[in-house]
């Protein structure tokens, strides 16, 4: 325990101590507390995942928090591997980054939000009082907040802020009062305490998971709760991006995993829910990611889509639990959480590489790239793994969590039951339609951007100078290779996470899978070392002879135009056409009224369908609601404290009420 708490004590003083030096020394100063920090707890996080050791520490509080133990079993541990390393690789990839702010912005704020954001992850995930985990949790909500808020010069970035903000908040609302009837109940602010309601089966222990999904579901990311991150994301700066999709998200499945693992008895109806709302996350999430011309809310939306297939494995692993279909069990657990760090991986690279992008071109702007293979070589090859990666294809890691959901949803046809079996149909061609449409984007992402020719001048020749930003990079893309090649390795590190969830012997199943899994790598590294002997036999043929390049075929056509290649918009409006009900999109042309146009410019927008007839009708009625009260606000000083006295009153009468 004393690992732990030191590695998450120096991260907060890695957020304190910066503030004493100037900002271009701060950077160096939080990267040497996160790499302590970090000797303290990998090693730790290790050794409780393989050990599968459940260890506790209690600490004294006055009332009315009391007693508030720091439980770590391996579910923790796997969730505090994860913060660890992102925040390590954050801290060294800002350091590189954060240099095209400080000549704007005071580096002071950033570096203390980022120690505490990382901090109260820590915390998040291994404290079970009920009222110091809303306390951390509402640090952790805000310390982003502010890190979102960094560049508070643009109005849009200021409304971005606020809108997550206020998501939070009601995420929070919920939690708060989940916590509060539980609690209440129980009598107990303490987690284990909360066992014997949850597993009650009853319209009240739904009530309780319910309102205990809608908060933590918030901070994942499930429809329709989502609409903050494409809004939040391309708002922060890119080294928070990467650790609020890949890390912070992360703390809501935890939180949902966290009350799963308190209940021995699984209800159908919260299987199917999880499962069904995976679903469509998924499907809504890359279908929304897919029409965006923006890097970073292209990817923000393809969080959401990650958020929902482990949602839908999850949602599996559930359903085989509940009807005993032990293999169906196992295949979900083990794809839901393989994907919660395979997309850690491989999104932390796709930011940290959309930050590269942005800070050498100052665009974000599909329209506006093209080329930059020539200039950012190995960007471009990392970004073009990680997109393998994300799409789902061998040799990287996507393709082994995702294996295992196909192979429980498979599985699941055995079992004579016709809610199993429509279930097992839905999520094999919702997870087959968002593979393709994944693979679809990615393709569209990695094309517009580095292939092609150049689209506009840019302000300097972009380059990869700045080996800090590509480190973090590097390592991450040699964990997705090494974990898509090795997947039983990964397997070993899950396997006690495994047990708080599956309460009976899996060893039979989880053999048979991890033999898949290594089958799976023998033929990986034969089709590796065939493709490498191909090459070497290429290279000695043509070793001393004259290579001579043309140009690609194109039908007879020569002319070079950057005007000629696809756009972010055009590569995929066939497909837009055909999903055009769930995303809505307008098209303005813009052209002069006369037979042959000297100019002419066309710009398309779309709106997220859940966002526009739910959400923003539901903000319009709120905000309708409370201006009736507007005349409250009189700015009057007096009015405002007679306000405060009629409230103090009214909670006395309250109080000796109650009493």
């Amino acid at each position: 325990m004393d690992y732990f708490l030191f590695g998450s004590l120096f991260y907060l003083l890695g957020g304190i101590i910066p503030l004493f030096f100037k900002d271009k020394d701060k950077s160096k100063v939080f990267v040497i507390f996160a790499s302590i920090a970090l000797l303290f707890l990998f090693p730790f996080s290790l050794n409780i995942l393989l050990g599968g050791d459940k260890i506790e520490s209690l600490f004294l509080f006055n009332l009315p928090i009391g007693t508030v133990p720091v439980r770590i079993d391996p579910l923790s541990a796997f969730f505090i591997l994860i913060i660890s390393l992102g925040g390590f690789f954050s801290a060294i990839y800002s350091s590189g980054y954060m240099k095209i702010y400080l000549e704007e912005y005071s580096l002071s704020s950033f570096y203390f939000f980022l120690g505490l954001l990382i901090f109260s992850m820590l915390m998040v995930v291994t404290v079970q009082n009920a009222i110091m985990f809303l306390i951390i949790w509402e640090i952790m909500s805000l310390s982003s907040y502010f890190l979102v808020l960094f560049e508070n010069k643009k109005e849009d970035i200021r409304k971005n802020s606020n809108y997550y903000l206020i998501a939070m908040q009601i995420g929070a609302a919920f939690l708060i009062a989940a916590f509060s009837l539980i609690s209440v109940k129980s009598n107990s602010v303490d987690f284990l305490d909360f066992k014997s309601l949850l597993n009650n089966q009853n319209k009240y222990s739904f009530l309780l998971f319910i309102l205990f999904f809608i908060g933590f579901g918030t901070k994942a990311g499930f429809a329709p709760f989502h609409t903050w991150l494409p809004k939040a994301h391309p708002s922060a700066p890119t080294g928070i991006s990467a650790i609020m999709s890949g890390v912070m998200t992360k703390t809501g499945i935890y939180g949902i995993l966290r009350i799963i693992s308190l209940m021995d008895v699984i209800d159908p109806f919260i299987a199917y829910m999880i499962f069904y709302i995976g679903l469509i996350t998924g499907i809504i999430g890359i279908i929304n990611a897919i029409s965006q011309d923006d890097i970073k809310r292209f990817l923000a939306y393809s969080s959401i889509e990650n958020v929902g297939i482990i949602g839908t494995a999850l949602g599996l692993g559930l359903i085989g639990i509940v009807y005993e279909i032990k293999f169906v069990a196992l295949m979900g657990l083990i794809g839901a959480i393989l994907h919660i760090i395979n997309h850690f991986t491989f999104k932390s690279v796709l930011f940290f590489g959309s930050g590269i992008i942005y800070s050498q071109t100052h665009t974000r702007s599909l329209n506006k790239l093209g080329g930059l293979i020539k200039f950012l070589p190995i960007t471009s090859v990392m970004f073009l793994i990680s997109s393998l990666a994300i799409s789902g294809l061998p040799l990287f890691n996507g393709f082994i969590s995702e294996f295992a959901i196909y192979l429980g949803f498979v599985k699941a046809f055995s079992f004579s039951n016709v809610f199993v079996n429509v279930g097992a149909i839905l999520g094999l061609s919702g997870l087959a339609f968002i593979g393709s449409v994944a693979l679809l984007g990615f393709t569209k992402l990695y094309g517009i951007c580095f292939l092609g020719i150049q689209r506009n001048e840019f302000h300097i020749q972009p380059n990869e100078k700045n080996r800090l930003l590509l480190t973090p990079m590097l390592i991450l893309t040699g964990m997705i290779i090494i974990s898509g090649i090795f997947p039983y390795v990964m397997l070993i590190l899950i396997k006690n996470i495994l047990y708080q969830f599956l309460h009976y012997d899996f060893e039979k199943d989880f053999k048979f899978i991890s033999d898949i899994y290594g089958s799976i790598s023998i033929v990986l590294l034969v089709f590796l070392a065939l493709a490498l002997f191909i090459y070497f036999i290429r290279y000695l043929l043509l070793k001393n002879r004259k290579i001579e390049e043309f140009k690609t075929w194109d039908c007879g056509y020569q002319i070079t135009s950057s005007r000629l290649q696809y756009t972010g918009g055009s590569f995929v409006q066939p497909f837009l056409h055909l999903v055009k009900e769930m995303v809505p999109q307008k098209i303005e042309v813009k052209k002069e009224q006369i037979l042959f146009p000297e100019k002419a410019s066309l710009v398309s927008y779309t709106h997220d369908f859940l966002e526009k007839f739910l959400i923003q009708p539901v903000v319009k009625f709120l905000k309708l609601s409370m201006e009736l009260f507007a005349w409250i606000q009189s700015g009057k000083m007096q009015q405002y404290i007679i306000y405060g006295l009629i409230f103090l009153l009214f909670i006395l009468i309250w109080i000796f009420g109650v009493s």
